[in-house]
């Protein structure tokens, strides 16, 4: 009898997971990227914004030579100068200028370690090197009244210009104002930032985001990535859900930090961040990824996916 009962709760797990397992298969997404800013950022920094060298430059203080001979002829007895006092001068001249030059080494050296770690805002413009990397995501679950934003980002993925970072910048501001004109509909919301780091580092970690969102889905509709564009045409069986949910991801890389990007616990602030998203510019971008699931309308997204499937998503 307790070998049946075993039996029969094995069955039942076997059940939920084959249930739970077409239900994630059923699940459909659609994404659209381009990491053109990567390729065509520059190696070095501009002549502008280079370290001063330890050698040279206004970095070293040149102090004017003094001749003190002032000689007068007395009697045969001549003076050659101010004697002592005229070599105590000197000796201070020499003194502050061996001063200024070390303090100038030290300023020089300092500067020349770079950045690490979280980005100072005590540094200039100028001194946020272009090698450097930003990372943002923001992460939305809008209710289905949104439900537009299906056919409108997979129109972005179809036709979009994706091989230029001019084109991923309108890409971004296209995408950024579908999300504010439907920011009634936002009941969900996550937002992060890091950098700066290497460009290597940026592009890999932006990947790897990337890759985490697209994974949660089974079929990606379409697809759009550098200027290509790959689309399935799978038929799904329809979700017994209904579509409650729809969750778009923007995860971006840029040169420069966004000042405004902050985090959002009410709804109020998401304004602020849609709008600092919309104002990045071709130039800024690095590299770009818009995903969003379900894709298609006969699927399904509920409450209880978003509470177990996005953990970091807030209710707003």
């Amino acid at each position: 009898m307790k070998t049946l009962r075993w039996g029969s709760v094995l069955v039942l797990a076997l059940w939920l997971l084959a249930t739970a397992g077409d239900a994630f298969a059923r699940r459909s997404g659609g994404s659209f990227s381009g990491r053109g800013g990567f390729r065509s950022a520059p190696s070095r920094s501009p002549s502008g914004s280079q370290r001063p060298s330890s050698g040279g430059g206004s970095n070293v203080v040149i102090m004017p030579g003094f001749g003190w001979g002032m000689g007068y002829g007395m009697g045969g007895s001549g003076f050659g100068g101010f004697g002592g006092v005229g070599s105590l001068v000197v000796l201070g001249m020499l003194g502050l200028t061996g001063f200024y030059v070390y303090r100038s080494f030290r300023k020089a050296a300092n500067r020349g370690q770079g950045y690490q770690g979280a980005y100072d805002s005590s540094y200039s413009d100028s001194d946020v090197r272009p090698e450097r990397a930003y990372l943002y995501k923001l992460q939305l679950g809008l209710g289905r009244s949104a439900r537009s934003l299906q056919n409108r980002l997979a129109e972005f993925a179809e036709v979009g210009d994706t091989a230029s970072e001019s084109g991923l910048a309108s890409l971004l501001g296209q995408t950024a104002l579908e999300l504010s004109r439907s920011k009634d509909s936002i009941r969900y919301i996550n937002v992060s930032a890091d950098g700066p780091m290497p460009l290597a580092q940026g592009e890999s970690r932006l990947n790897a985001l990337a890759l985490t969102e697209r994974s949660r889905f089974e079929v990606e509709r379409v697809r759009g990535a550098d200027g290509k564009v790959r689309k399935t045409s799978e038929v799904l069986p329809e979700s017994a859900e209904v579509l409650e949910f729809i969750v778009v991801t923007v995860i971006i890389a840029t040169r420069q930090p966004i000042g405004t990007w902050k985090t959002v616990t009410d709804h109020t602030q998401i304004e602020p961040v849609l709008t600092a998203l919309g104002a990045v510019g071709p130039a800024e971008l690095l590299g770009l990824e818009v995903i969003w699931t379900p894709a298609d309308p006969g699927d399904s997204l509920t409450e209880s996916d978003i509470l177990t499937s996005y953990p970091d998503l807030k209710s707003v």
